[in-house]
């Protein structure tokens, strides 16, 4: 049994790799590109703390009730490595 749970998910595993692939393949957007490039090259760490997915979801909330803010892609990225940075 333990076999056949390990090739499902690496069925899965391999179904999205090639989904992303695709994706990837037939992107005009180059700044979609360009966030996968840094996400693949330049080891961007998304693991998040208990305290931030907190923040996050809490941020959401008010976002679904119109209390949030929303921003650009270039904003986001600006943002990002703003904080990344110290």
């Amino acid at each position: 049994m333990t076999n056949a749970i390990t090739f499902e998910v690496m069925s899965k595993f391999n179904e999205l790799k090639v989904a992303l692939a695709k994706q990837i393949l037939e992107s005009e957007n180059e700044s979609e590109l360009l966030s996968v490039d840094l996400v693949m090259n330049h080891g961007v760490d998304f693991s998040l703390t208990t305290k931030q997915k907190a923040e996050l979801d809490e941020a959401h909330a008010k976002f679904k009730r119109g209390e949030g803010h929303s921003y650009s892609s270039a904003q986001m990225v600006r943002r990002v490595r703003k904080l990344a940075r110290g």
